[in-house]
C-alpha cells in the first residue's frame, strides 16, 4: 500500500443521513484495495447526526480531506467514469478506470468519489466490509445485546422500519410511485403486522425500528408482542443491524431500508405501490428512470435475464396497500430461520435419511 494513495467519499454539504454516505465510501473501499490506497470514512464532523461518534472519526475530519486533496492530485471518479468503463460491477468500472488514468504506477493521488448512482449491485463486493464496519461501530455490540435479550428466538423476528420523523407525510397510494423519503402509512404497517400474525398464529415477535413518537407507534402496536429499540441510545448502526438480521424485513421507501435488505439473507417486503410496473409483467424500483431502461442498467439487465426463464426465486415481496401478506413470504422466512436449539452445530440434530449411516 502507497503512503500517498487514498480514495475518498465525498460528502455533500454537511452530510446526509448513514443510508446515503455508505454507498460512496463502499465504493472508495473497492477501489481502494484495487489500487493499493488507503480508505477515508466520509467526512462526518459536520454532519449532525454526528456519526463520527460511532465510526471514530474526528471532528476535523473535514478540514484533513480539504488539505489532502490541496496537497495532492485529485481524480475523480464520477458516474459517467462507471457508466463509460461498462456499469455493472464497479470493480471492473474502476480496473479499466485505473489504466486510462494510469492510476497503478502513480505514486501519489486522491481518488475522490460521490454519489448514490450505481445501487447496490455494484457494490456487491463491499457488503461484508460494510457490515463489519457497522458491527465494529462504537455503540452496536453493546445495543444488539440488549436487543438479544427482548426477543424470544423460538419466534419469528419480523423487523418493521418505521420511518417518519424527517420525511414527506403519507399520502395516497397512487402518489408513492416512484417516490423516495416519503413516510408509508402507519395503517399499512398495521395491516401488514395483523395478516403475519394472524397467519402465524402468534408464533411471531414485531422489532420496531421508528424515528416516530411512542404515542405515534400505539396503535400499530396494540395488541401485538413487540419489541422496540427506540430507547436505545446512539442505535443509528445497531438498528440497521438489527432489521438486517431479522428473518423477515418490511421496509421503508429508504436508503436505510435498502442497507438493511441488502446486508439480510431474509426476505423481505416493499410497499407495492411505490414499485414501477413493466409491460413485461415485471416491477422494479427504479425502472422509471431513463438510465434504467437500456444498458448498462441493472434494471433493463435484469429484465433481460428474466424473460424465458420461468420461475425465478426470489426474496422480495411487493405488498398492497391492503397490507396482505402472501403465505410464500412467510414460508420462506421460516425455512431461512431455523431453530437454534435443534441446529446440528449447536449440539442439535437432524432427521436421518433411509439407508443413511454415520461415519
Amino acid at each position: 500500500m502507497s503512503r500517498f494513495r487514498y480514495c475518498l467519499p465525498e460528502v455533500a454539504g454537511r452530510g446526509a443521513g448513514l443510508g446515503n454516505e455508505m454507498i460512496p465510501w463502499a465504493r472508495a473501499f473497492l477501489a481502494a484495495q484495487l489500487l493499493g490506497a488507503r480508505t477515508l470514512a466520509p467526512a462526518f464532523g459536520l454532519n449532525p447526526r454526528r456519526y463520527w461518534r460511532h465510526f471514530g472519526s474526528s471532528r476535523l475530519d473535514w478540514l484533513g480531506h480539504r488539505a489532502l486533496k490541496a496537497a495532492l492530485p485529485v481524480v475523480a471518479f464520477t458516474e459517467s467514469d462507471y457508466l463509460r468503463h461498462g456499469g455493472g460491477d464497479v470493480v471492473s468500472a474502476l480496473r479499466g478506470f485505473a489504466r486510462e488514468q494510469s492510476l497503478m504506477t502513480r505514486k501519489a493521488f486522491v481518488l475522490s468519489t460521490g454519489g448514490m448512482w450505481g445501487g447496490m449491485q455494484h457494490i456487491e463486493a463491499a457488503r461484508g466490509h460494510m457490515a463489519s464496519l457497522l458491527y465494529q461501530s462504537r455503540f452496536a455490540a453493546g445495543n444488539l445485546l440488549r436487543l438479544r435479550e427482548r426477543l424470544n428466538p423460538g419466534r419469528l423476528t419480523v423487523g418493521l422500519h418505521v420511518r417518519q420523523g424527517d420525511f414527506e407525510p403519507a399520502r395516497a397510494p397512487a402518489a408513492y410511485r416512484g417516490q423516495f423519503n416519503v413516510a408509508l402509512p402507519l395503517a399499512w404497517y398495521r395491516r401488514v403486522a395483523a395478516s403475519i400474525h394472524q397467519q402465524l398464529d402468534g408464533a411471531v415477535q414485531f422489532l420496531i425500528v421508528s424515528d416516530a413518537r411512542p404515542e405515534q407507534l400505539q396503535d400499530l402496536s396494540r395488541g401485538l408482542p413487540c419489541v422496540f429499540s427506540g430507547d436505545l441510545p446512539d442505535s443509528d448502526c445497531s438498528d440497521l443491524l438489527a432489521l438486517a438480521e431479522a428473518d423477515l424485513l418490511v421496509c421503508s421507501i429508504s436508503s436505510y431500508s435498502v442497507w438493511a435488505a441488502f446486508l439480510s439473507r431474509a426476505p423481505y417486503l416493499w410497499y407495492g405501490p411505490n414499485l414501477h410496473e413493466h409491460p413485461e409483467g415485471f416491477l422494479s424500483i427504479w425502472g422509471h428512470e431513463p438510465g434504467q431502461q437500456a444498458e448498462p442498467g441493472g434494471t433493463f439487465r435484469a429484465l433481460q435475464a428474466c424473460q424465458g426463464a420461468g420461475r425465478l426465486p426470489r426474496r422480495c415481496f411487493a405488498i398492497a396497500d391492503d397490507g396482505q401478506v402472501s403465505a410464500q413470504a412467510l414460508e420462506l422466512a421460516w425455512q431461512l430461520k431455523g431453530r437454534a436449539e435443534t441446529d446440528l452445530i449447536r449440539y442439535g440434530v437432524i432427521p436421518a435419511a433411509p439407508g443413511m449411516e454415520a461415519g
